[in-house]
């Protein structure tokens, strides 16, 4: 079963929380240029607590959204208040065939990077697809900055936490020159730039290095702590822009 680094405590969904509300933007225009116009099902792989369910089922119109994750204290978080259409499985992303489907849909955002082979799962996802379905997913290409705090927090914490687990933050380019999986096209590819304010940067890198800690993942750091804290309090910092991959396949 797929690891999440971050876990499914009530600060790492806190986390996700925070991190939706960045990525918000990007991922609704990359849902509208690309996914199919009102899927019959929608399923949305590693839904955590179920903002980007939510998301998916709202922009594309679908009749029925599915979010799947392995862990069912995030599905039972996620099922609280569901809109009607929308509803929650505990199930691993990495395995298939999934509980429900075949699917017009199936997406997956920032999942890919904590996997050891990611392309082969792509190739798995795709089998899960109707005829003329999508697959399509949402990660990171890199984080741009100038600024030592988050270069420190980038350098010595994320990167190397995840790759002591198989995985790539940075898993956009490795996508991009993936094969194509059997029986689909390719129908985007792209790369996406955003640069939130510093303070939204901080605060995420900060509750990131909180769960990290309190999972034990890394041993504390709290001079790093106090620096992201203090960014996200309002101190001066520089710039970070953060650069998204988008791809989506189509099966034949």
């Amino acid at each position: 079963m797929a690891r999440y680094t971050y876990g499914d405590s009530a600060l790492a969904a806190e986390r996700l929380r925070l991190v939706a509300s960045m990525f918000e933007p990007a991922t609704a225009t990359f849902l509208r240029r690309s996914a199919p116009r009102s899927p019959r099902l929608a399923i949305d792989l590693g839904c955590g607590p179920g903002l980007t369910t939510r998301l998916v089922h709202e922009v594309t119109g679908a009749s029925v959204t599915v979010g799947l994750d392995g862990s069912a204290a995030f599905v039972e978080m996620a099922a609280a208040d569901a809109p009607p259409g929308v509803s929650f499985m505990a199930h691993d992303a990495t395995s298939v065939p999934f509980p429900v489907g075949p699917a017009d849909l199936v997406y997956a955002r920032l999942l890919l990077a904590h996997l050891p082979d990611p392309a082969s799962v792509v190739s798995d996802w795709s089998t899960m697809l109707t005829s003329g379905g999508i697959v399509m997913v949402d990660d990171l290409e890199t984080i741009e900055t100038d600024e030592p705090v988050f270069r420190t927090y980038l350098d010595e914490v994320a990167l190397a936490v995840v790759a002591a687990q198989g995985g790539a933050l940075f898993v956009g380019p490795m996508l991009h020159d993936a094969p194509d999986p059997a029986s689909t096209t390719r129908v985007d590819d792209r790369v996406v730039v955003f640069a939130p304010d510093v303070v939204v940067t901080a605060s995420v890198f900060a509750m990131n290095l909180d769960v990290l800690t309190e999972r034990g993942e890394v041993e504390p750091r709290p001079d790093l702590a106090a620096a992201l804290r203090s960014i996200a309090g309002g101190a001066r910092a520089r710039e970070v822009r953060w650069h998204g991959r988008h791809l989506a396949w189509r099966r034949a």
